[in-house]
C-alpha cells in the first residue's frame, strides 16, 4: 500500500473522515438528522446527524478502496474528489438556505474544496503509469 500515493492518501483521507464523523456526534446532540444548522466542531464546522453519517461513510469507501488494490483506491479518490467539487460549489449556494440539509457553513466549503483538490490531483495524476493511463 506505501508504494502506491493513492491507496496511501485513500487511507489516511479515509480515516481523517471516519474519524471526522464519529467526533461530529459529540456536538449534535439535540440537532435534527437534516437540520440546518448543526452543532461546531473544533467551534469552527458546523454538523448535523446526517452530516458526521456522510463523513463516515465516504471514510470507510476511501479505506475499503485503499485496501482493496490501486485501480480501486485511484477510482474512488478522483471520483470523490470530483464529489467535493461540486459540494464545494454547491455549498456556496447552500449556506443559509433552508435547502441545506448538511448544515454546510463556510469552513465546511473550504474542507471540500480542499479535499477536492487532493482527491483529483492525486487520483488523476498518480499511479498513472502503474494502471496502463497516460494523463
Amino acid at each position: 500500500m506505501t508504494r502506491s500515493p493513492n491507496r496511501m492518501l485513500g487511507a489516511i483521507v479515509g480515516a481523517f473522515f471516519v474519524l471526522f464523523g464519529l467526533l461530529g456526534f459529540t456536538v449534535t446532540n439535540g440537532v435534527g438528522f437534516f437540520a440546518t444548522e448543526g452543532g461546531l466542531l473544533a467551534n469552527l464546522f458546523q454538523l448535523n446527524v446526517f452530516h458526521n453519517v456522510i463523513h463516515i461513510v465516504i471514510g470507510a469507501a476511501l479505506v475499503l478502496a485503499a485496501l482493496s488494490h490501486r485501480a480501486a483506491s485511484r477510482a474512488v479518490n478522483a471520483g470523490l474528489g470530483f464529489t467535493f467539487l461540486v459540494l464545494g460549489f454547491a455549498g456556496l449556494l447552500l449556506v443559509g438556505s433552508e435547502f441545506n440539509i448538511l448544515a454546510i457553513n463556510p469552513a465546511d466549503n473550504v474542507l471540500h474544496f480542499a479535499a477536492a483538490v487532493v482527491l483529483l490531483v492525486v487520483g488523476i495524476g498518480a499511479d498513472s503509469r502503474a494502471t496502463g493511463v497516460s494523463v
